[in-house]
């Protein structure tokens, strides 16, 4: 005879659920059980225990079934139960093969009391994600009733089978010279064809405070050096292309001899260049415009031909546009470009981390890199670290790399994914990739990635392949 229902499912689950601390348990028919194992095998979770029948009491015609549960929430799942058999009924069993009491049964034992009796209890079950924080428990039906007698359901263990991602970091290349830079832009004022610096002339005090202030940020850091001062001067086009030229050279000129002056910087580190006639800044302008004949001036502007002849025809053939162009465009034409080239010293591990706090900007990728270091990995320390460095290095390879590792910490990976897009296609790259895909369970698309990082030699590829729930081929 097999019962239909082996036991009152929910009356068990609403039973105490506190387990007891890992060691031997000791089951109400005198067995014990020990060294229960809940693992998971890839696309598996595997149940391991022995059971020891050796203290267990059973009468000469009776049963005692054992089986295990294994459970969360509203989802449970029995295992194949171990039925430990009275001599006698173990003889009518033989006789009458259809009178168990479970279907398909782990083990069938005929208990001998005299005898040390041991079930090596082993079984795989496809794995379910409610698995990952479900319980074990035994139970056992000693009158071969189909009922449980109260507290008989012993608790075993709680399975931790969240997969738990391996990832691979990188340390990036330390920066051999920190060279940064500042850029601006000036409109400063002369009179018609002079080239001299006059700074009281109409908005130049302006325009050179921007310049002076670019470079006092910089000299007033006692961690910076200049290393080169960059000045590119640009004419408006009315008049000849030389004279323009002349003035352009000229006056980017006399504003390098002005901040010579003014800082007493040496000559050597300034880089004076005439940008000429800016035809590219007075086409952008009329692109962007709404001026009734942009098509034509813009047709003009780039097909062949000399260049002052293209001015002459703009302001001979559209009189009101470049009459428009004079007044509103060609004042911004007149413009030096500038920038200010500075290298920044290392920084040791301790003033690493208190810089990056207010001044990241002053780090290299690899000094924020020693700073994560010393947090503990997924700590909130440690993911800032990051963070901080993708939004400096926001087009770097391995600052959106790693930061993507720090967020799958937290396994926040679809974030993850969108670093990953500028991460490159590196080994430790495809690592980051294929977890995020098995956090979002698309593992069909997790799997050929952790299988190039893998054969790419990177360890922790192959972990997680191990540890990860990708079904198996």
């Amino acid at each position: 005879m097999k019962t239909i229902c082996l036991y009152s499912v929910m009356s068990l689950l609403a039973a105490s659920s506190a387990f007891a601390d890992a060691g031997v348990q000791r089951l109400t028919s005198g067995a014990t059980v020990r060294d229960v194992e809940i693992s998971k095998e890839r696309d598996s979770v595997v149940i391991a225990m022995d059971i020891d029948l050796s203290g267990m009491e059973v009468g000469r015609n009776r049963s005692v079934v054992v089986a295990p549960l294994f459970y969360a929430g509203e989802e449970w799942k029995w295992l194949p139960a171990v039925e430990v058999m009275g001599r006698r009924r173990y003889i009518y069993y033989q006789r009458n093969e259809e009178s168990l009491y479970t279907e398909q049964p782990y083990s069938i034992v005929r208990h001998k009391k005299e005898e040390a009796q041991t079930v090596n209890y082993r079984i795989a079950l496809p794995y379910a994600s409610w698995m990952d924080r479900a319980e074990l428990a035994i139970t056992e039906d000693a009158c071969g009733c189909g009922e449980v007698e109260k507290g008989s359901r012993t608790a075993l263990a709680q399975a931790d089978l969240v997969f738990t991602p391996r990832l691979a970091y990188i340390t990036p290349q330390a920066e051999t010279r920190k060279a940064r830079s500042l850029s601006g832009e000036a409109f400063l004022d002369f009179p018609v064809n002079r080239t001299e610096i006059h700074p009281d002339y109409r908005r130049n005090a302006a325009e050179l405070r921007k310049i002076r202030s670019t470079i006092d940020t910089i000299r007033a850091d006692k961690d910076f050096s200049i290393t080169q001062i960059m000045l590119k001067g640009y004419a408006s086009p009315e008049g000849s292309q030389a004279s323009n030229q002349r003035l352009a050279e000229g006056r980017t000129n006399a504003l390098k001899e002005y901040l010579v002056n003014e800082y007493g910087i040496d000559a050597k580190l300034f880089r004076a260049e005439p940008g000429g006639e800016n035809w590219e800044g007075l086409r952008k302008y009329v692109e962007e415009s709404d001026l009734a004949d942009k098509d034509a001036i813009l047709a003009l502007m780039d097909g062949e031909g000399d260049i002052d002849q293209k001015e002459r025809n703009i302001r001979s053939r559209y009189p009101e546009a470049y009459r428009t162009l004079l007044a509103d465009c060609y004042p911004a034409l007149r413009r030096t470009d500038y920038t200010v080239s500075y290298t920044i010293r290392g920084f040791n591990v301790n003033e690493a981390k208190e810089i990056i706090k207010t001044r990241p900007q002053n780090l290299s990728l690899q000094e924020m890199f020693a700073v994560a270091q010393t947090y503990e990995p997924g700590s909130e320390d440690f993911n800032r670290v990051f963070d901080v460095a993708v939004r400096m290095y926001p087009d770097d390879e391995t600052a959106n790399l790693n930061a993507a590792n720090a967020l799958l910490e937290r396994r926040e990976a679809e974030q993850a994914l969108r670093y990953l897009e500028k991460a490159g296609n590196s080994p430790q790259t495809d690592n980051a990739r294929g977890v995020a895909l098995i956090l979002l369970e698309r593992y069909d698309e997790a799997k050929p990635c952790l299988e190039r990082a893998a054969q790419a030699g990177i360890r922790e590829a192959e972990e997680n392949l191990e540890a990860s729930p990708i079904p198996l081929p």
